[in-house]
């Protein structure tokens, strides 16, 4: 059930050169309802008046509460860049949610494959602390792919839960060669294939660059996957430039459908 609320900024994280990290916690205490990988769409308010964002909470805790963890990285020309970068704790915004269907599948597929790029990350925290408790019957696979050392981020969680046996951890650097026995060189779609994909038993949940998730799926639709079996998100950054009338995105129109639905199931 999506609803609307009001939050309000309260600390302001750097987690990497290019990304921060925001808690929001909602201004009349009430708890935030969502599935792990699910975002909000955030209203903001600038010199040129109102605009929207949509964030996937990367909020480590499960247990209900009125926090709203976001992770963004820095766009050049961004209108939201320039507004985030700049807050101090304090900031308004208006937020409704929750939205998407990038979610852990039910049943449970016998392994399942996160593919990620930069803060496309941000989904699977929340779905990787729920199945850390499920790793004895499940395998887990991350392929991540960031420029370097530097952008690797949420590294000490990623790092402790690759200590299970049953979770795959592959970071990718595209700027920088790799060291460790979990890094690799080169872009995420390059691990696809050393993973031996088999769409009898795998499901794909791929978050990030819409160039990646449309190669990622370019390798996997050969294979025998079906859409059901490949959940894509797909990250737009969005920059302040002069822009033509067009129709709506893909992306736009699944959000105009599912706000129609929540204001039916109002009235």
């Amino acid at each position: 059930m999506t609803e609307s609320f009001q939050c309000e900024l309260r600390t302001v994280n750097r987690v990497s050169p290019s990304t921060l990290e925001f808690i929001f916690e909602t201004s009349d205490a009430r708890t935030v309802e969502f599935e792990p990988g699910q975002f909000f769409r955030f209203t903001f308010s600038d010199g040129a008046g109102e605009f929207e964002r949509s964030y996937s909470l990367c909020n480590r805790a499960l247990d209900p509460s009125g926090q709203l963890q976001l992770v963004v990285s820095e766009v050049e020309g961004g209108r939201a860049t320039r507004l985030l970068f700049e807050a101090k704790p304090g900031l308004v915004a208006d937020v409704s949610g929750p939205f998407g269907r990038l979610l852990v599948p039910k049943p449970r597929p016998a392994r399942l494959v996160m593919v990620a790029t930069s803060v496309g990350i941000a989904p699977f925290i929340p779905m990787l602390s729920l199945l850390s408790r499920e790793l004895e019957d499940l395998q887990v696979v991350l392929l991540f792919g960031v420029r370097d050392e530097a952008e690797f981020l949420y590294r000490d969680d990623l790092l402790k839960l690759r200590e299970h046996p049953s979770f795959d951890l592959r970071v990718c650097y595209s700027r920088q060669s790799s060291n460790q026995s979990f890094e690799y060189d080169g872009y995420v779609t390059n691990q696809i294939d050393s993973i031996a994909p088999d769409p009898e038993r795998d499901h794909f949940l791929i978050c990030g660059n819409p160039q990646m998730i449309d190669d990622a799926y370019g390798l996997l639709k050969p294979l025998g996957f079906k859409p059901r079996q490949v959940t894509r998100e797909k990250y737009v950054f969005a920059k302040t430039a002069a822009t033509k009338l067009t129709g709506p995105t893909a992306a736009q129109k699944e959000l105009i459908a599912q706000k129609l639905a929540a204001l039916k199931k109002k009235t």
